[in-house]
């Protein structure tokens, strides 16, 4: 089976071809605000240099947010057209503060603009404190009640790689391609 894992929640353009939990090839970019004319033409490149198409991949592998309004749904909308084109390929979801995770103990955290951060603490791929949108400063203090914990901001100076391969049977079968939905956590805070 041949998979595609697709991020773009944040500026982070991230691409993994995979098949049978080897690697064939790989892109991460930083293409901040730019996702929407990028990710599809960089598929493609990425698929045609190993002489693919996107009707050759079985199984796609995406992050559902919380993240860029915009990036969180550029990969869904890739995938729902392919589902469309070829209903037998799988769709697998993840969210982006568990991936950015890993399997490791982490304080993970996002930037949701406004002074404010996606936030959560996760365990060996649990969340410990649900994901949620706070202000930097009470991120700061719940972070002090996990003194033993790695600290992961904004997709920076992770293992893509490595946490797509170990997060791989966390992901959840999407049932219904229709019902696919961005995980947006802000709310009016006016």
């Amino acid at each position: 089976m041949l998979n595609l894992f697709i991020d773009t929640s944040t500026d982070f353009l991230i691409l993994i071809l995979e098949k049978e939990q080897k690697i064939i090839g790989q892109v991460h970019q930083n293409h901040a605000r730019r996702h929407t004319e990028a990710t599809l033409p960089t598929i493609t490149q990425l698929l045609g240099q190993h002489q693919l198409k996107l009707k050759d991949i079985n199984n796609f592998y995406l992050t559902t947010g919380p993240g860029s309004y915009t990036g969180v749904r550029i990969p869904m909308t890739i995938v729902k057209t392919v589902k469309v084109i070829n209903p037998a390929i799988n769709v697998y979801t993840i969210n982006t503060l568990l991936y950015q995770a890993g399997l490791d103990n982490v304080v993970s955290m996002l930037d949701a603009r406004s002074g404010k951060r996606y936030f959560a603490v996760i365990s060996n791929g649990v969340e410990v404190i649900p994901r949620q949108v706070l202000d930097y400063e009470t991120c700061i203090e719940i972070t002090k009640q996990f003194p033993g914990y790695d600290f992961r901001y904004d997709l920076q100076e992770i293992d893509f790689v490595q946490n797509y391969l170990v997060l791989k049977k966390h992901f959840t079968l999407v049932e219904d391609i229709f019902a696919l939905e961005p995980q947006y956590l802000k709310k009016d805070w006016s």
